[in-house]
């Protein structure tokens, strides 16, 4: 390989690496004006601590917590927790119906979100951008997912609140 093209990858990958840093910077100054307060996030209420049946995490370090997400079974509500921090859920669109839940909420809200009969991006993975979510459970009504499809993936963002 020439020195030219050695040299020209490296400022791309320079370039790249710089990019992602600003983007992170600009994330985590902006996170603390959306999120919501301190008392929206209880202490013990964590999601992998009170939800572990359907929060495992796969990677953590100082920057990111990873986890694999798994619905409950149909008929069953995972315990009220939080989300502390900003994240972007990863789902794969399998071309099927879409779960049947109910989203449930601190006063005894619920919001009921019936199932999707077509696809979004069938074949490609979903990204869907999380802010900080507050005391939540979800129910689910019905699954159509298979236990062959990949699993949800929470990537959360650790920001100081």
């Amino acid at each position: 390989m020439s020195t030219k093209t050695r040299a020209s990858r490296l400022r791309t990958r320079a370039s790249i690496g710089v990019a992602g840093a600003i983007l992170i910077a600009v994330c985590a100054r902006q996170v603390p004006a959306i999120a919501p307060g301190a008392s929206d996030f209880p202490d013990g209420y964590d999601a992998v601590t009170v939800a572990p049946n359907s929060h495992k995490v796969i990677f953590e370090n100082t920057l990111v917590r990873v986890l694999e997400v798994t619905m409950p079974p149909p008929g069953k509500t995972e315990p009220m927790h939080h989300h502390r921090w900003p994240s972007f859920f990863l789902s794969w669109d399998t071309g099927g119906k879409s779960p049947h839940i109910r989203y449930h909420q601190p006063r005894g809200i619920v919001r009921d979100s019936p199932s999707n009969d077509s696809a979004v991006h069938p074949g490609r993975w979903s990204v869907q951008w999380m802010p900080p979510e507050p005391m939540h459970a979800i129910e689910t009504v019905e699954n159509y997912d298979s236990a062959d499809d990949p699993p949800l993936l929470r990537v959360e963002i650790k920001v100081r609140p």
